[in-house]
């Protein structure tokens, strides 16, 4: 009798391990938290990035993968209307993003989510308008390769392009410089793609609610479209 149960308990376990999805991981009990990140008292900020526990299950092109965010002001606004749409697609989004933020603090926010093993294989970057208002063009040049080092080559990497009013610092010379920029370096990286934000947002007619930033249903077509591009490229 006790040889008979042993064995039971043995099978019952076997049983157990083999019905464990692959690549699950029993760490991932909860929501989980950057424990470092601060909104630094900026009522810009957004609130901490939200690594889900699950992964999505709704069926579509993102199959449950992670995609990261990283943004300004624009995907502040944006977020809730981007991380919808993405999930509608099957995607697992998380979102880092702080108004008013450059290219120094995205190479930060790449280098903190590797640390926490929480940059997925499909990254968005939506970071610039800040830079072409305040950062002189070879520094931002360089701070742009500096970010695609850190993302590395083997990730499949979106960069959403800039769209300017011509308002507050942000001239459309400005705009076609750094997206001139965004162009080039994806046709240096295979694994690096353009989204062509501003000559779409304008021959489209997106509206500005002020000199940087999009009216309610401009933010909306802005989520869309990058949710759409994820898609396109990465499903």
């Amino acid at each position: 009798m006790l040889h008979r149960r042993a064995i039971t308990f043995v099978f019952t376990g076997l049983v157990a391990l083999a019905l464990t999805p692959v690549g699950a991981s029993a760490q991932e009990s909860g929501p989980r938290k950057d424990l470092q990140w601060t909104t630094e008292g900026d009522a810009r900020a957004c609130s901490g990035p939200i690594w889900p526990s699950s992964l999505n299950t709704n069926p579509g092109p993102g199959q449950g993968r992670r995609v990261l965010v990283i943004g300004d002001s624009l995907t502040r606004n944006g977020r809730k209307s981007l991380k919808r749409a993405l999930r509608q697609d099957g995607w697992t989004p998380t979102v880092r993003c702080f108004g008013g933020k450059r290219l120094d603090w995205a190479i930060a926010q790449a280098k903190r989510a590797k640390q926490l093993d929480q940059l997925p294989d499909t990254v968005v970057i939506a970071i610039g308008t800040n830079d072409m208002r305040w950062i002189d063009r070879g520094t931002t040049a360089s701070r742009m390769k500096q970010l695609m080092k850190v993302l590395g080559k083997k990730r499949t990497v979106l960069w959403v392009d800039t769209y300017a009013s011509g308002g507050d610092r942000f001239t459309r010379a400005k705009e076609r410089w750094f997206n001139r920029q965004v162009k080039q370096l994806a046709a240096d990286r295979a694994n690096l793609h353009h989204v062509v934000w501003g000559k779409w947002a304008r021959r489209n007619g997106v509206p500005f609610a002020d000199a940087l930033h999009y009216t309610t249903s401009g933010t909306r077509t802005w989520a869309q479209r990058v949710a759409g591009q994820v898609t396109r490229v990465a499903g």
